[in-house]
């Protein structure tokens, strides 16, 4: 860029401006003196995920270690937040992961870790729930399996103004997909999951 400010920034002008053309928005007003640059620097960590992401992944997944485990593991209840692409406004998330190790075991942090890496993009929640499982599969597992819990604002704000619903995704893979009793044992150790 040929200047000190970012395309975000420039762009957060642009929309204040045109919030003022269109709505009257005191754009000049002492609360809005510095927004182009905080959204500017909100947005680096929000969407933190699209830099570098496979670079991001590949360090997260590389410190998988050898190990005989071959039993579930599951973490529950992992609550990131993302963007959705079409509208730009927020996604919550609750989600539950299991894997179940083939001689690779990932440290307990990596799971949330590879999880935040991935919301913190503009992702829909399917592709989100798919991605998450197909990593977890990259690492020679026997299986995984995750669950995703969404509540998107671009339904509870705006359009249908739902505030109550929440999108519910799946993606299971090797043992949960092909094993109805793995996959059970997943679907009764997320029966108690935290509520929105």
């Amino acid at each position: 860029m040929s200047d000190s400010k970012d395309y975000v920034e420039k762009g957060m002008e642009i929309i204040l401006q045109g919030l003022k053309d269109e709505f009257g928005l005191e754009a000049e007003g002492q609360h809005f003196i510095g927004t182009p640059k905080r959204v500017a620097k909100a947005y680096r960590e929000i969407f933190a995920g699209l830099k570098d992401t496979n670079g991001q992944i590949e360090k997260i997944l590389s410190t998988a270690f050898e190990d005989d485990m071959d039993q579930m593991i599951v973490v529950k209840n992992i609550h990131v937040f993302s963007m959705c692409p079409h509208h730009f406004l927020p996604t919550e998330m609750y989600v539950d992961v299991a894997y179940i190790p083939n001689g690779r075991v990932l440290g307990l942090s990596k799971l949330p870790r590879l999880i935040e890496v991935l919301a913190k993009r503009p992702v829909i929640q399917e592709q989100f729930t798919e991605e998450v499982v197909g990593h977890l599969m990259s690492i020679g597992s026997a299986g995984a399996a995750v669950r995703v819990r969404g509540q998107h604002f671009c339904m509870r704000m705006r359009g249908v103004k739902k505030p109550e619903a929440a999108m519910v995704t799946t993606t299971l893979a090797g043992a949960f997909k092909e094993d109805q009793s793995t996959r059970e044992e997943f679907l009764a150790h997320i029966q108690d999951t935290i509520k929105f």
